[in-house]
């Protein structure tokens, strides 16, 4: 971490921090967000970093490199200062049709606020990522047109038990107050369907005619040229020396945290038996946000 100057802190999740710096002899800003060494740094971390590696978008955020400090696994990426979406959301109420038709979004894994998670990854059944992803990117998009979570209860939004098994039984409605088209109504309604085999896809997501609506031609099948571009502008690290920094963070810290920042008492599942039922998880009312 020599070559950048820490700023400020952005951000704060369940597996650490996230802080703004700045590359020194370019004077480039960045995010880096710094995980704890040690059993934090499991195939779920190095999964994430592999695939955001393998990202290559001008609208996604741009992975730049892996460090490792005495204490943590510091992952380098491009900064995007527009802030979270959950903060505009709570700062506009909500969106209308037109600005959440094109999606930015870092779905949840298991951990924090059980929002965003599928029926199949909450009763913990063997599950195919993508399809659960777009259940997650159905909550998203959920959030921006009505400001507020699909599946909690409005008389109790920070009962998670509630939360739960509402997201079992698929149970949410859009509020009269809203004015949402039929044809956004319908794609919720192929998004939130228990089943993932009787879930939407991602292929079909963009046949449908909300998506289609307004795209921009970029965007559509076939518009990859900035793709192309970002693709030959890569200088990531390989992906051999990405793997061993990752290796070698799984050794335990042998000095101090990173300021006592990290977060505490949030839902992580995967620290469950795996024949946990609902009336088992112990819940808290910490709100932890993804980095």
């Amino acid at each position: 971490m020599e070559r950048y100057e820490i700023l400020r802190d952005i951000g704060s999740g369940n597996f650490g921090v996230a802080k703004l710096v700045r590359e020194k002899w370019s004077g480039e800003l960045y995010a880096v967000k710094f995980i704890e060494r040690g059993q934090k740094i499991d195939e779920h971390v190095q999964r994430e970093i592999m695939n955001h590696r393998s990202l290559k978008h001008p609208n996604i955020i741009r992975f730049k490199e892996v460090l490792l400090t005495p204490t943590h696994l510091a992952i380098v990426m491009e900064y995007a200062a527009g802030g979270e979406l959950f903060e505009r959301i709570c700062n506009a109420g909500r969106f209308g049709e037109d600005e959440s038709s094109v999606l930015h979004s870092q779905p949840k894994s298991t951990v924090g606020t059980p929002a965003y998670i599928a029926p199949e990854v909450l009763s913990r059944k063997e599950y195919d990522g993508k399809i659960a992803d777009v259940w997650s990117c159905g909550v998203t998009l959920y959030v921006m047109l009505v400001g507020a979570y699909p599946f909690e209860d409005p008389e109790d939004p920070r009962n998670f038990r509630k939360t739960l098994q509402r997201i079992l039984s698929v149970h949410y409605s859009i509020p009269d107050y809203v004015r949402v088209s039929m044809e956004c109504r319908h794609l919720l309604s192929r998004i939130f369907v228990a089943s993932p085999e009787k879930r939407i896809t991602i292929p079909e997501i963009k046949k449908h005619p909300w998506f289609l609506k307004n795209l921009p031609i970029e965007f559509m099948d076939g518009g990859e040229g900035a793709l192309q571009n970002a693709k030959e502008n890569d200088s990531s690290q390989s992906v051999e020396e990405i793997l061993s920094i990752i290796q070698e963070a799984r050794t335990p810290a042998e000095g101090p945290k990173l300021g006592g920042q990290f977060l505490g008492g949030s839902m992580d599942l995967d620290d469950l038996d795996a024949d946990a039922d609902i009336d088992d998880i112990e819940m808290s009312g910490d709100f932890v946000c993804a980095l």
